[in-house]
């Protein structure tokens, strides 16, 4: 089998031309898969931390919410001991929340940065306080 002239390059060619748009690619897949994987670890955080601060929201009988900075330090203070090292928390807010007592986090963690450039990706967490559920219930 001879092959022509005109032929001699092309596998080289198309080598050349296909490589690098395989690299850049497989590299923003990457980058979107280690971005995801780090927002859904900062979702967790955030969820559980807004959960355990509005366990300290006191709700009276005549259905007044009274919430303190206890709930709000106590966000802040388990969402940091469980954070990823890419996460920063923003705020954290407790209180009544589309008329339920509740807590507010935010938070941000960083994307990986591989092909796109790095940016801050904002999380927000809220955690409803369940009907007559408080720390001192359990």
């Amino acid at each position: 089998m001879k092959i022509g002239q005109s032929e001699r390059g092309q596998s080289i060619m198309l080598f050349a031309i296909l490589m690098p748009l395989m690299t850049l690619f497989l590299l923003g897949i990457l980058d979107y898969m280690v971005t995801n994987a780090r927002v859904m670890e900062t979702v967790a955080a955030a969820d559980l931390a807004a959960h355990a601060g509005a366990q300290e929201i006191t709700v009276l009988p005549d259905g007044t919410i009274t919430a303190t900075t206890a709930g709000n330090g106590i966000a802040a203070q388990y969402f940091n001991a469980q954070r990823p090292g890419h996460t920063q928390l923003i705020s954290v807010s407790c209180g009544r929340y589309q008329n339920r007592p509740a807590c507010l986090l935010e938070a941000r963690t960083h994307s990986a940065g591989f092909l796109l450039p790095a940016r801050w990706v904002n999380v927000h967490a809220i955690g409803y306080l369940a009907n007559g559920i408080t720390r001192g219930d359990q």
